[in-house]
C-alpha cells in the first residue's frame, strides 16, 4: 500500500460517491424500510442471510475504508467491491462459485494517489453436509486485473480456499481461510477470518468478522471488529442484509497494514430454483 500525509482531490471524489450510496442504505438500520418486513426467526433467516454457505445466489457491495496504515502517516486506503455468489451442481457435486472485484479502489500518499480497479479474485468449493454444520473446500484464482500498481499485487496467484459453518440456537459461527501464491513464488499469503454472529429481536445482530493477514515473511494484521446488522425478509423469498462494523488492528506488522478501518455493506439473497435429481 502507500504511504500518504492527506488525501488527493482525486482520490476523495472518489471515494465520497460509494460511501454516500452505502451510507443511504444503511440508515435502515435504525428505521424499517417501506414494504420490507425485519426478521424475527433468530435461528432461521438471520443465520441463512450471515452463513457463508447458504446455496442462494447473492450480489454483494462491500466496502473497506482504512484511513490510518501502519507506518505511514496520513496514509489510507478506500475499496468498493462487487462480489457475486453463485451455487451450483456441476458434476453432480453442490458447489459455491464466487467473484469478487475492487469496482472503485483507491489509495493515497502524501504527494499522489491512486484510483482504479483492484485484483479480480475467484474460488470454487465443493460443499460438504455434517447435520446442520457445513464445510466447503475448493481452488482459487487471483487475476492481476488492478489498474495500478498501488492497488493490486501484479501476479497471477493461485491458492486454496475453506470454508466451515455452524449453526446455533443464538446464531452462527463461521470461519474462512485462504492460502494463495503467485505462480512465480515471489508472494505467499495466507487469511484467516473468524465470523460471529450474536442474533437479536427484530432482525438485528451483533457481528464481529475481521480478516486476520499474513503476508509470509513481510507483514501481518489481525484485527478485531464489533459491529451492528439487519436482515431484511423481501417478496419471493428475497433476503436484504445490511451491516456496519469498525475493526481495529490488535496486531500490526510490517509497514502499510490497517491500524484501523470501517466495514459496511449490503447482501441480496436471491433463491435459486434448481431441477430435482433423478
Amino acid at each position: 500500500m502507500p504511504g500518504t500525509a492527506r488525501l488527493a482531490p482525486a482520490a476523495g471524489a472518489s471515494i465520497i460517491a460509494p460511501m454516500k450510496t452505502l451510507l443511504r442504505a444503511l440508515a435502515a438500520l435504525s428505521f424499517a424500510v417501506p414494504g420490507l418486513a425485519a426478521a424475527e426467526d433468530t435461528d432461521g433467516l438471520q443465520n441463512d442471510a450471515n452463513n457463508p454457505l447458504t446455496p442462494k445466489m447473492a450480489v454483494m457491495a462491500h466496502n473497506y475504508v482504512q484511513p490510518v496504515l501502519s507506518g505511514q502517516p496520513g496514509s489510507g486506503t478506500n475499496q468498493l467491491f462487487a462480489r457475486g455468489l453463485l451455487p451450483h451442481d456441476a458434476l453432480g457435486v453442490d458447489q459455491l462459485m464466487r467473484v469478487s472485484l475492487p469496482v472503485i479502489s483507491n489509495a493515497w500518499a502524501p504527494h499522489h494517489a491512486a484510483n482504479g480497479i483492484g485484483d479480480l479474485i475467484i474460488y470454487d468449493m465443493a460443499i460438504h453436509r455434517f447435520d446442520r454444520n457445513k464445510i466447503g473446500v475448493g481452488p482459487l484464482l487471483v487475476a492481476p486485473t488492478a489498474s495500478s500498481p498501488a492497488l493490486g499485487s501484479g501476479k497471477w496467484q493461485g491458492g486454496l480456499q475453506t470454508v466451515i459453518s455452524l449453526p446455533h440456537k443464538w446464531g452462527l459461527t463461521a470461519a474462512l481461510t485462504s492460502y494463495q501464491q503467485a505462480f512465480d513464488g515471489s508472494l505467499q499469503t495466507l487469511t484467516v477470518q473468524p465470523l460471529v454472529f450474536y442474533n437479536l429481536d427484530n432482525g438485528y445482530y451483533l457481528r464481529s468478522s475481521g480478516i486476520s493477514t499474513f503476508d509470509l515473511g513481510r507483514s501481518s494484521v489481525v484485527p478485531i471488529g464489533l459491529g451492528l446488522g439487519r436482515v431484511f425478509e423481501r417478496p419471493g423469498g428475497k433476503v436484504l442484509n445490511l451491516f456496519i462494523e469498525p475493526q481495529y488492528s490488535v496486531v500490526q506488522t510490517g509497514i502499510g497494514v490497517p491500524s484501523f478501518q470501517v466495514f459496511a455493506g449490503l447482501v441480496l439473497q436471491i433463491p435459486v430454483k434448481t431441477p430435482a435429481r433423478p
